[in-house]
């Protein structure tokens, strides 16, 4: 379980988080939204780590992100697995060696263990075909898997996905959510994902958090969503699901 406890943010003396506070739920897949420019990417980049907030505490299971020094961060960091929207996979190595990468650095397992346990998530993801292959030689998809089973590695506690389905068509989209649910409840991990996609959203949805010019507007799931009374999620979620009705009709 993460706890977020009235994050505020600012730069250059514009607030992007205005005193945030959510929690978010251990072995359940947990939804930030919001338009572009809303804050739900400072507001993850926060929950991480990347960014400090100008006030307010994460609390990852009774641990304060605030009080934690440079030993617990570190520590706290080999907890964590991220999916990076453009899967960041390594050009230069193979996929096993991209998922081998975090193992080397973090892992004490030997080297054999360590190629072992790259394999068994690889397989997991189902990519046991790709193996000696790059991320040249895969399709978008694919390396979205590779980016998974790099992120599930280290057999992390959190897991953080940052618009896991951007560039990908919606049949690989609907593969890549089932995957991340799957591996949510089989990891037992508090997964948190920012995305715009509306049919993550309601495919995925177990908690939501809507965030608008740098507030928590609403807080719900994904049953709640078409029942909400909140005009701005409202007018969020139909412009979205209208936006890509068109699209596809044009197609």
């Amino acid at each position: 379980m993460i706890q977020l406890e009235d994050i505020c943010k600012s730069f250059d003396g514009k607030e992007v988080l205005k005193g945030i506070s959510t929690v978010f739920e251990t072995g359940k897949t947990n939804l930030i939204i919001g338009q572009s420019g809303s804050g739900k990417t400072v507001l993850l980049k926060c929950v991480i780590g990347l960014m400090e907030p100008d006030s307010g505490d994460i609390v990852y299971d009774s641990r304060s992100l605030a009080s934690m020094g440079k030993k617990e961060r570190t520590c706290l960091r080999s907890e964590l697995g991220m999916l990076f929207q453009g899967s960041a996979l390594f050009d230069s190595m193979t996929i096993q060696d991209n998922v081998l990468f975090p193992l080397h650095m973090f892992s004490e397992l030997s080297a054999g263990d360590q190629v072992k346990r790259a394999k068994y998530c690889l397989d997991r993801v189902g990519l046991k075909e790709a193996y000696s292959l790059f991320p040249s030689e895969i399709s978008g998809g694919m390396q979205k898997r590779a980016a998974i089973a790099r992120a599930i590695t280290l057999n992390p506690k959190y897991l953080f996905c940052d618009e896991p389905n951007s560039g990908l068509d919606p049949l690989t989209s609907i593969k890549i959510d089932e995957l991340i649910m799957d591996i949510t409840q089989e990891y037992e991990m508090t997964t948190v994902i920012n995305t715009h996609d509306m049919n993550s959203v309601v495919t995925m949805g177990e908690n939501i958090v809507f965030i608008h010019q740098g507030e928590k507007e609403w807080e719900g799931n994904k049953d709640d969503l078409f029942h909400a009374k909140n005009e701005k999620l409202n007018e969020f979620v139909f412009a979205s699901k209208f936006f890509q009705k068109s699209t596809h009709n044009i197609l």
